[in-house]
């Protein structure tokens, strides 16, 4: 951790986290679920962004997202 304070006073929060991450860190049940669910397929992309396209190269947003949210909250639960 750098040190570094949000907005808010959370100095758990690191400034590539991104303010959706922030939000998420609050949700691990849907952290859990969006790492559940957005995992590669065989060609190496997200299996639950699907479009009538090629799809989306894993990791996805969504993926990335949840995993900086994972990871704010553990921080956030450090003393």
């Amino acid at each position: 951790m750098d040190g570094r304070v949000d907005g808010n006073g959370d100095r758990a929060y690191r400034p590539g986290d991104g303010p959706m991450a922030g939000v998420l860190a609050q949700m691990p049940e849907v952290v859990g679920r969006l790492l559940d669910q957005h995992v590669p397929d065989r060609l190496g992309r997200c299996s639950a962004c699907r479009n009538a396209g090629s799809g989306v190269v894993w990791p996805c947003t969504l993926h990335q997202i949840a995993t900086r949210a994972a990871a704010l909250r553990v921080r956030r639960a450090r003393p």
